[in-house]
This record gives C-alpha cells, sequence and structure tokens, in this order.
C-alpha cells in the first residue's frame, strides 16, 4: 500500500509540472498585440493633454468649465489699488517747462545746464492709461478698473480686468514688464503675463500684448519730442524717475 501511495503522489506532481510547463509555451507562442499597446498609450496621451487644455482654460476665467474651474481657477487682484492722477502729458510739458525757464534765468538767458529729470507717479501713468483705452473704444475691457502699479522689485504690473459678453466683469489680465531707453525712446518689454490664473504663452505676449504697450508709450515719447531726450529710466517704489537732456533751441 505504501509503494501506490507513492507512486501515485509522484504521477501527480509530474501531471502539475506538465501543466505548467504547457502554460508556459502557449503564453510564449500566444500572439501579441502591439496596436493595442499603442492604441491604450495614445488614448492617455489624448486624455492627458484634454485634462491639460481643460484645466488650462479654466485657469483663464474666461469659460465655466464643470469641476475644473472650481479647482484651476482664482480671481486675479492687483498688488495695491492705484488712484489715478494728473496725465502723463501734463506732468510732462508742466516738468519741462518749469526747468527750462528756470535755467535761462540761472544763466541769464542762456541754457548753459540742459540735464532735467522728470518723475511720473503710477497715479499719473495709470490716469493716461485709461484715457488710452477709453478713446481706444477696447468694450472687452473694464478701463475703470485699469490701472498700473510701480515697484522696483517688480516692475511695472498692468492689471486689466475684462468683460465677458453680459457679464459685469469676468476675468482679468495681470502683465509684468520693464522699461528701458533706447534712442531717446522708451521701450517695453513684458516679462510676465497671466490670464485668470494662467500664464500665457510667449507668442500670445508678442502678437496681442506688445503692440498695446507700445501703443500707450508713443504717446509719452511724443509728449517728450521739442522738450528733451530721455537717456535712462529708474524704477522707484511707486514712482518712475526719467533723466536726460533739454532739446530745445534756444535763439
Amino acid at each position: 500500500m505504501a509503494r501506490v501511495e507513492k507512486n501515485a503522489g509522484l504521477e501527480s506532481r509530474l501531471e502539475d509540472v506538465k501543466g505548467e510547463m504547457v502554460q508556459e509555451v502557449r503564453r510564449r507562442t500566444r500572439p501579441r498585440r502591439p496596436w493595442l499597446t499603442c492604441s491604450l498609450l495614445l488614448l492617455v496621451v489624448l486624455v492627458g493633454l484634454g485634462v491639460w487644455i481643460a484645466w488650462m482654460v479654466a485657469g483663464t476665467g474666461l469659460i465655466h468649465v464643470p469641476v475644473f474651474t472650481s479647482l484651476a481657477y482664482e480671481a486675479p487682484a492687483p498688488t495695491r489699488t492705484v488712484t489715478p492722477g494728473v496725465p502723463v502729458e501734463t506732468v510732462l510739458s508742466e516738468t519741462f517747462t518749469s526747468t527750462l525757464t528756470r535755467r535761462l534765468y540761472e544763466g541769464g538767458g542762456a541754457l548753459a545746464n540742459t540735464a532735467v529729470e522728470a518723475s511720473l507717479t503710477e497715479a499719473s501713468v495709470t490716469s493716461s492709461l485709461r484715457t488710452f483705452l477709453e478713446k481706444a473704444g477696447m468694450t472687452w475691457i473694464d478701463v475703470s478698473g485699469v490701472q498700473i502699479a510701480v515697484d522696483p522689485e517688480v516692475g511695472m504690473e498692468l492689471f486689466i480686468p475684462l468683460r465677458l459678453g453680459s457679464q459685469e466683469v469676468g476675468t482679468a489680465g495681470v502683465v509684468t514688464f520693464d522699461l528701458s531707453v533706447q534712442d531717446g525712446n522708451l521701450v517695453v518689454a513684458p516679462t510676465s503675463v497671466r490670464l485668470g490664473s494662467s500664464k500665457v504663452p510667449n507668442f500670445m505676449i508678442a502678437t496681442f500684448l506688445k503692440p498695446l504697450l507700445e501703443a500707450e508709450l508713443q504717446k509719452l515719447n511724443a509728449a517728450m519730442v521739442g522738450y528733451a531726450s530721455i537717456s535712462s529710466i529708474e524704477i522707484l517704489p511707486r514712482e518712475l524717475l526719467l533723466k536726460g537732456e533739454l532739446s530745445v533751441v534756444i535763439e
């Protein structure tokens, strides 16, 4: 009896080993389906791209995307509130005129010292910018909320509230940029742009935003023509300091 049980156990183990070998052979010889793997990978990529697009669109605040908007969007706000002041054109005209008069008096009718400085507060720049936008008729912008804050650590911060259809105010754009002087003219260089909570790609900055800022700077440059040539600009807390030379010809 013991011999029979021993042989029966051995046969059982052999059958198990044989079954495992058959399964392994079938697994190895099973036809592969690379198209299925590629399809799954493509599906994962498309789903990921769709989620990313939905997140970015929701983050702008331009369109309400269920679920995504509540997670991705946060209403933008300026660094601080700036109240409009005396327009830039008025400040520059008064500064150049008073400086020229004083220098002529000091020189006995001759203009010996042509150095000039002009201080432009963020309130003045905000006032001129709002006037420019009102005349441009950009109804998709809430002009009453547009402002520019000046900070030496950030540069120039432009805050632009946007109107969306019949909504009072939907989202807003926040732009930071630097100013420099080239050939006596002010030049703008955007450094960062956010629409709602989403960062705007650089190509959109160059295509849409930079021309708008340059159009506003043309007004400042035009206001200085015939008065002075600007050589440098310095960003101070809440104001810009322009330095240059008077270009008035005294006959």
